[in-house]
Parts: structure tokens; C-alpha cells; sequence
């Protein structure tokens, strides 16, 4: 990883080699006063991070994601947590547990933790029976830990200096850097994936495949959906991920970096549905909102939902650039000539005025449904509903034409009219019936109501935790 700023990621109070030593010694008391205390096996966990700056954000992140694998790995193995203590200084982070177990077993087990991931090795975790002797790694049967810059034994090259604090301190700061960006993507990337799974399930809905039918579909069906969006996820990860590394570089350079990647999902879906369309429309929405929440995150933005949406517009301004000059005479796809006859942009036009439809037709009414007591399938398709009714959806003029689509929004409203409460399934299922009589999709809508799901499980998950 490139392009760290050392000096301003760990900035913080400094401190002297004194009050560490000083600090030390306190640590010690303080173990040996929670040994007498609890007269049973002491956790005691600590950042290894050289140098005089140990608090910085970073750091007091890792330390919070250490202490939740410490606290966790305990109670899954039944070990319980008698006292639990946090000591924070400008001398580092210190957490202390007295927990009723085995010393040599739960030495195991935090040995496991240090070994599990990169972020493991940056993690200090003593275990001290109530004896007051501390366990070493090789106590339990484990190898001396190694360095993390040369995969020497770790106290050899710490003993010899044979690295730099800088050096060590660089590496450091990307593996905690590596972690959270990794975790950030899986973490929306899992939420993409829900997403188009909770808009395929959801029944019933005009024209779409759902649980119930295939509606106007004769070549895909509820399992095209499910393989398609399982393959999907590890290249929505990797959208988040990339707007992560290059969030220095502007939202429409980004853009054009994950291109390609958008070409190589598709690839993916293709082969897996069969050289089906299920999923075109959406890996290019869920790619550039993907790629957005990376840059968002990368840049320590909010992760909010205006934001979000805000970053997409900036990414997509150019790819309106393609419709500037075409006339109905030199419209070459179905895209350009739509938009010569009609000025309908489809979903470039949505992503290049960052998701307006999303914005006031899905995530408002989506969340009204569910304060209300709706389910997330009814209240999904009630915003399927309303979104119909208000977008112009280029799949339906695709598959009929423009006067059919406008009777269809007119047919949406009429329903939306009696008030989105009073909606039932019936009436929708009646519009399936005549959806697929017409032979009609609003497979344009669909991709906004996955986009609605998306979005609602990312307010969500940040409203529960701030932190991230």
C-alpha cells in the first residue's frame, strides 16, 4: 500500500520514554492487583505500535476491534469474564480481563486471535495464571512470534534494531489500514448481495421474476437471479475496495478505473446465468455506489446517505458526454435513440443526477412501510409500486413503447392514489396478470428497488454503529 501520510495518520500526544517506563510499572501493579483481587487467570492486552505516538485514531480502532475478538472468543468457548478493565493514556490502550478458566486453555485461545489475521500480530495479548506467571506462546505449543516486516523470530530483530520504528511503524499502520478497509468491503458488499436477493424474492411484483412466477421472463427464472448474485459479490467488494485505494484521485477518475471491473462482472454473470441479462443494469448502479462508499470511507467521510448519492453524481458527470450530440438520424443503440425521441437517459441519467428517483420515490417511502409495521418483502413491493408509477422505465418502452409505458404509470398511480397503506397484494397481483399479458418488465424499477434496499441496509447498519 502507497501513499500513506505517516506523520498525520498517527498524529497525537507524544510520549517520552519515562512515562512509558512509568507506565509500565503501573501496568504491572495494576495486573498484580487484579490477581490478588480475583485470585484467577488475567488477560492483559496492549497494541504493539514503536514509538512515541501510541493513541492515535487507528490505533484506538484497533485496540476497540481487539477487545471485541478478546471478549467474543471468551464467551464462545463459555470462559466467563469475572471484571473487565480499560486503562486509556496518551501511553497506549490497556484492557485487562479476570476470567475463570484454565490458564493454559485460554493462553490457546488468545494465541489464536494473535495468529488469525495480519491484525493479530500488531496485538499484544499476555495471559497470566493466578500464580502471576505469564505464558509464553511456546508454553501452549506455538512457535515465537515473527516479525512482521521480515518473518525473522520477533524479539531477535526487535533485540538487534534490525529494522527502523519508521519502518515498522509504516508497515503497522497498513496492516490496521488493510484490516478495516477489507472488513468496510465486505461489509457492503454483503449488503449488495442482500440487496438483490431481497428484490428478487420479493412477491408479488409486476412482470418481474419472484417467488411466484417468472412474470414476462421466458428465459430466466427465481435460481437465475440467486446464481447471478452470488457471483456478483466478490466484484462489489472490489469496487468498494478500489474506491478505497484511490480516494485521493478524483470521483471521475475513479469512475473510469472501475469500468473495467464493471466489463469483468459481467463476464461473470453471463457465464453463470448462460449468456442470460440478469444483473447488466444493477452491476453498473451497485458499482458506482460500491465505489462511492469506498472513496467516502477512504477520504474518513460520514458514511451518510446524501453522500453517498452525492459521490455518485460527481463520478457519473461524464456519462451524459455520450448523448450530447445524437439526433434520432445517427442514434445507433437502443439507449441513444430513447433518448433522441424522447429524452429519457435511463440509468446513466439516474446515476448522473445521483439517484433522484432512489431519493424520493424508494428510501423515503420504503422506510415509512417498515415504521409502519410493514414486512421488508411488502414493503418492497409497494416501493416497486411506487416507483412505476414515477420513473420512466426504458425496459417496459423496450419491450412495448412509450404509450404503453404511460398507461402502466397511469395504472401505478391509480393504486398509490387510495394511499400507500390501503395498497393489497390483490391489486398487485392483478397488475402481474396484465403485466404479463402485455408481455411487459419494469426491469428498470427492479434495479432501483435493490438500490432502495442497499441503501436503507447501509443507513441502518451506521445508525447502529458510529464507529465505522
Amino acid at each position: 500500500m502507497s501513499g500513506i501520510n505517516l506523520k498525520e495518520t498517527v498524529k497525537c500526544e507524544q510520549v517520552t520514554m519515562a512515562e512509558m517506563l512509568d507506565a509500565r510499572e503501573r501496568r504491572v501493579s495494576r495486573q498484580q492487583y487484579i490477581l490478588a483481587r480475583y485470585n484467577m487467570t488475567l488477560v492483559s492486552f496492549t497494541l504493539n505500535i514503536p514509538g512515541a505516538n501510541k493513541t492515535f485514531p487507528l490505533a484506538a480502532r484497533t485496540f476497540k476491534e481487539g477487545k471485541k475478538l478478546i471478549k467474543n472468543h471468551l464467551r464462545r468457548h463459555n470462559i466467563e469474564m469475572k471484571y473487565q478493565e480499560d486503562c486509556l493514556s496518551k501511553t497506549g490502550f490497556e484492557f485487562f480481563v479476570a476470567a475463570e478458566g484454565n490458564s493454559g486453555y485460554i493462553k490457546e485461545l488468545m494465541v489464536e486471535i494473535e495468529n488469525c489475521c495480519e491484525l493479530g500480530r500488531i496485538f499484544d495479548i499476555d495471559v497470566i495464571d493466578k500464580n502471576g506467571c505469564k505464558l509464553s506462546r511456546e508454553d501452549v505449543g506455538y512457535e515465537s512470534r515473527s516479525c512482521i516486516l521480515c518473518n525473522d523470530i520477533a524479539h531477535a530483530c526487535a533485540r538487534s534494531r534490525k529494522h527502523s520504528g519508521k519502518d515498522l511503524l509504516l508497515r503497522i499502520i497498513e496492516i490496521m489500514t488493510e484490516y478495516f478497509n477489507l472488513q468496510f468491503a465486505d461489509l457492503c458488499s454483503t449488503f449488495a448481495c442482500r440487496a438483490l436477493m431481497y428484490e428478487v424474492i420479493a412477491t408479488p411484483k409486476p412482470g418481474l421474476v419472484d417467488r411466484a412466477n417468472n412474470g414476462s421472463h421466458k428465459d430466466m427464472d427465481l435460481y437465475s437471479f440467486i446464481d447471478s448474485s452470488s457471483v456478483l459479490i466478490p466484484f462489489f467488494r472490489e469496487f468498494v475496495l478500489m474506491g478505497a485505494e484511490y480516494h485521493g484521485e478524483t470521483p471521475q477518475k475513479l469512475f473510469e478505473r472501475i469500468r473495467y471491473m464493471g466489463m469483468r462482472a459481467e463476464d461473470q454473470m453471463l457465464a453463470a446465468t448462460n449468456n442470460v441479462n440478469t444483473h447488466k443494469g444493477i452491476i453498473f448502479s451497485m458499482g458506482v455506489l460500491c465505489a462511492a462508499l469506498g472513496y467516502m470511507y477512504g477520504n474518513g467521510s460520514a458514511i451518510e446517505t446524501e453522500g453517498i448519492f452525492e459521490t455518485a453524481r460527481q463520478m457519473t458527470q461524464k456519462v451524459m458526454d455520450d448523448f450530447q450530440n445524437i439526433t434520432p438520424d445517427n442514434a445507433r443503440t437502443y439507449g441513444e435513440r430513447l433518448y433522441a425521441r424522447y429524452k429519457i437517459s435511463g440509468i446513466r441519467g439516474e446515476a448522473a443526477n445521483g439517484f433522484a428517483s432512489v431519493r424520493k420515490y424508494g428510501i423515503p417511502v420504503l422506510k415509512i412501510l417498515i415504521n409502519n409495521g410493514f414486512s421488508s418483502n411488502d414493503a418492497g413491493v409497494v416501493v416497486l409500486l411506487n416507483l412505476i408509477a414515477n420513473v420512466k422505465d426504458t425496459n417496459i418502452i423496450s419491450r412495448a413503447d412509450i404509450e404503453t409505458q404511460k398507461r402502466v404509470q397511469i395504472m401505478a398511480r391509480k393504486l398509490i392514489s387510495e394511499g400507500i397503506d390501503s395498497i393489497s397484494m390483490s391489486d398487485i397481483n392483478e397488475m402481474d396478470v396484465e403485466f404479463m399479458r402485455l408481455n411487459i418488465s419494469p426491469g428498470g424499477c427492479a434495479d432501483l428497488l435493490a438500490i432502495t434496499y442497499f441503501i436503507y441496509f447501509i443507513e441502518k447498519e451506521m445508525n447502529q454503529n458510529t464507529s465505522v
